[in-house]
């Protein structure tokens, strides 16, 4: 996937997709956690759910909606326990 947005993902990082039916139903999350998602552009029916937004996993390549608050509150709580690792 190649954008030129800001904020939006570049590459696949070459990981191949997982298997499986659920890898094509949106609405369903991988089991990587929400911490590693990049934000990709929405279809344009997705627009009819603003409370959600497209993201992509950077582990397994799964596209999937999460809400926007629950990303940043995962990627904020990563961080601060990487941070009180070091």
């Amino acid at each position: 996937m190649h954008t030129d947005a800001p904020g939006y993902a570049t590459t696949r990082h070459g990981r191949a997709p997982a298997p499986g039916p659920s890898f094509g139903n949106p609405f369903l999350r991988c089991r990587c956690g929400l911490a590693g998602l990049e934000r990709i552009h929405r279809r344009p029916w997705m627009k009819f759910l603003p409370g959600l937004r497209f993201y992509r996993c950077s582990s397994c390549g799964k596209p999937q909606l999460a809400p926007k608050r629950a990303v940043r509150d995962a990627v904020i709580a990563h961080r601060s326990a990487q941070q009180n690792e070091r």
